[in-house]
């Protein structure tokens, strides 16, 4: 009888580094208040799981869109709001 995983869902996450790793914690917005909501989990890495883990979802993502022909989109606020550009993907 093999082991049953835990699964969580997380639409919020927060990153760390320090000199030690990488934490990454995912939280879930709370229903009634989007500000507030609870943490679900903390994944910590090092450094070079962390920046290979990157690496594999970045590829993942681009092979799905290709695949599907269907991009990624993600909103402009939420854009501005992480200081990312198209540009960085």
């Amino acid at each position: 009888m093999s082991e049953v995983i835990p699964e969580y869902y997380g639409e919020t996450l927060f990153i760390r580094t320090n000199p030690w790793g990488v934490a990454i914690t995912f939280s879930v917005a709370d229903a009634t208040d989007e500000v507030h909501g609870h943490d679900v989990c903390t994944v910590r890495l090092s450094h070079e799981t962390a920046k290979a883990l990157s690496m594999i979802i970045h590829r993942q993502l681009k092979n799905y869109e290709g695949d599907t022909g269907i991009p990624i989109t993600i909103r402009s606020e939420v854009m501005k709001a992480l200081d990312l550009s198209q540009g960085d993907w």
